[in-house]
């Protein structure tokens, strides 16, 4: 069994996004600089009907009919995204011991679609033509669920929904299973579709979407300063985490390693972050310790004195 370790291998990576459906389309489109908004005819008559989708998926294509039939989209692209993880990191079910392979799966809205479509029968006094599988088909964890069945793996199992930030969970979570020495190996990653007149109308009312309709290649703009809003979006990524010593015993290249994992709540608003930054900085600076660095924030650099005294950005 693995001894302890502070940081994990990252062996494989796989990504179904607008860009590309998997990790070099993806890297190839951000790389061209394409942007991936545009308008979506499934939010036609909304105030805001843009978004960027994945290209050409269609799931009995890409991971089978017979899986096709039970998948919802999200889940059917995190399916995708693993068997591609665990393809460029070399491993299958003979490498591994399968009760020492976890999965770890972050979404935040889930299956919106399938919900409202099962309502509507239910709404029109048709019970009966409920799905029997409405519930299974769509509850947050059946990302991990699925890729544990495709995969036949059988160490731990859960769902990560933290909103925006339900992916990066993920990792922290996967990070801690191999840490402790729980499993080898862990899928871990995010997956979402949240492309619903819903979501859409919801965003829109709370004012956290670009209005930019009648620009869609420039309305998704992080950290400018004319930005207005996010864009609804797609897609899944999953990484295959390593203990070391598993990845050094089997000769495993890796891509990167995760050296440091950090959390913090703001506790000041649903949606809006606290203006100061102090959130961000305290998860950022439980990172950078938990990876064993110092704080590289620049106003510490230049800081002596008592910790009490600290800037913000040390919080």
């Amino acid at each position: 069994m693995p001894g302890p370790c502070r940081e994990v291998a990252v062996t494989g990576l796989g990504v179904i996004s607008p860009a590309g459906i998997g990790a070099q389309a993806t890297w190839d489109g951000l790389l061209m600089g394409r942007s991936t908004a545009a308008r979506d005819p499934e939010l036609a008559g909304l105030p805001v009907d843009i978004s960027c989708k994945v290209p050409d998926f269609d799931t009995a294509a890409r991971v089978g009919r017979k899986a096709a039939w039970r998948l919802d989209r999200f889940v059917a692209m995190a399916l995708l995204a693993a068997r591609h993880a665990v393809a460029d990191a070399g491993l299958g079910p003979t490498d591994w011991d399968a009760a020492r392979v976890g999965v770890v799966m972050g979404t935040g809205t889930a299956s919106m679609e399938r919900y409202v479509g099962e309502f509507a029968k239910l709404a029109a006094g048709r019970p009966l033509d409920i799905s029997p599988l409405a519930i299974t088909r769509s509850v947050p964890n059946m990302a991990a669920a699925e890729i544990a069945l495709d995969l036949t793996v059988t160490g731990p199992n859960f769902a990560v929904s933290t909103a925006c930030a339900s992916g990066s969970s993920a990792l922290g979570v996967a990070r801690d299973l191999l840490r402790a020495g729980t499993c080898d190996i862990v899928l871990a990653g995010g997956a979402e579709s949240a492309r619903h007149p819903i979501p859409a109308a919801c965003f829109h009312r709370m004012g956290a979407l670009s209005q930019r309709r009648d620009d869609p290649a420039g309305a998704c703009r992080p950290f400018d300063a004319g930005r207005d809003g996010f864009v609804l979006s797609e897609g899944a990524a999953v990484l295959v985490l390593e203990h070391p010593d598993h990845a050094r015993a089997r000769g495993a290249r890796p891509r990167a390693h995760l050296a440091g994992y950090g959390a913090s709540c703001d506790a000041y608003h649903y949606a809006a972050p606290e203006p100061d930054g102090r959130g961000a900085a305290a998860a950022l600076t439980a990172a950078l310790a938990d990876a064993g660095l110092g704080c590289v924030f620049p106003c510490c650099r230049r800081f002596v004195g008592p910790s009490a005294d600290r800037p913000r950005c040390c919080w």
